[in-house]
């Protein structure tokens, strides 16, 4: 027998009250197998997965609630979306020649590491396409190797703006909170789909895509761009997104949501960063609205205990 079952118990408190009730007893028992196929305790791995797996239950992290089936969906695409907007930063941050009285002439690549940041999600991409199975793996990778190279390089004042380095993290999320499904379909053309019209919206809804000179860099008022026209594309996202939810194709609506996320939420926070720049009221609108959106997709994906078998039979036999 193992000798810490209370402890095994104790992690049931990071499940539901109802999943508790429904599969506690069940729960404890696989722990107390696994510990005496080993040794007579409950192995430190195990309770971390046990745990891990309660908090997303409680989250609704799964694969069998919308929240879940809708992070899966934005997964990829959000990795592509990262991608492409790592091309875009590239073609309009980085390559622009560098001439004023104060520099020698320069190309952006030696000025900043960005390039070698969109590349590790160019390469993200392109192994996720192959694996999909290992998102959650490569999003991570894609995410840290960012985090960390835009802090080395910030102490070598060789870093590209922080609001657009946030947003590119911010891509990566779905695919780290995603459920973790053995079999994952690659989705290659509709997530090079939602790259290529995050390419194209960025490309229309800004002015520096190849200015020349330093101060007039992509880097410099780039992020004051995105921000200013953001309530435009704000409108569309939104309206997509109601326009699924009410049709009833609501996991897809979720997935569009999650992924508007990180351009919505710098559309305010970026304003409020700055004493210069005021807050468009409409990207506040925006912000209200996709925080009511996200309220409803996480309520909607509460566990809820699944009926016993007597009553769904006597429930079919009834309406036959």
């Amino acid at each position: 027998m193992t000798q810490n079952i209370p402890r095994a118990r104790k992690l049931l408190s990071f499940y539901p009250k109802a999943y508790r009730e429904e599969r506690g007893e069940e729960i404890v028992a696989t722990l107390q197998e696994a510990a005496e196929a080993r040794v007579p305790r409950v192995s430190l791995s195990d309770q971390i997965s046990v745990a891990l797996y309660g908090l997303r239950i409680r989250l609704g992290l799964t694969s069998e609630t919308m929240f879940g089936k809708a992070l899966d969906i934005a997964a990829i695409p959000g990795l592509v979306m990262g991608a492409f907007f790592g091309v875009y930063l590239l073609i309009s941050g980085d390559l622009p020649v560098v001439s004023s009285r104060f520099f020698y002439p320069h190309f952006g690549p030696f000025l900043t590491v960005g390039p070698l940041l969109y590349l590790v999600w160019i390469l993200g991409v392109v192994v996720v396409f192959e694996w999909p199975q290992y998102r959650r793996r490569i999003g991570s990778v894609c995410m840290t190797l960012t985090v960390v190279g835009e802090l080395l390089a910030k102490l070598a004042h060789r870093n590209p703006n922080i609001w657009e380095i946030a947003i590119l993290v911010s891509l990566g999320i779905p695919s780290l909170l995603a459920p973790d499904v053995y079999v994952t379909r690659r989705r290659i053309l509709p997530s090079l789909g939602v790259g290529l019209v995050t390419f194209a919206t960025l490309f229309f809804a800004t002015n520096s895509r190849v200015n020349p000179g330093f101060f007039n860099s992509f880097y410099w008022s780039g992020t004051y761009e995105i921000v200013r026209r953001q309530p435009y594309v704000d409108v569309v996202l939104l309206a997509l997104f109601l326009v699924l939810w009410f049709t009833k194709r609501r996991e897809v609506a979720s997935a569009t949501l999650i992924l508007s996320s990180p351009w919505i939420i710098v559309g305010v926070a970026y304003p409020m960063s700055l004493q210069y720049l005021r807050v468009d009221s409409l990207n506040v609108v925006a912000l209200i609205v996709w925080a009511v959106g996200l309220v409803c997709i996480v309520t909607t994906s509460r566990y809820r205990p699944q009926p016993p078998a007597s009553v769904e039979l006597s429930a079919l036999n009834s309406g036959s």
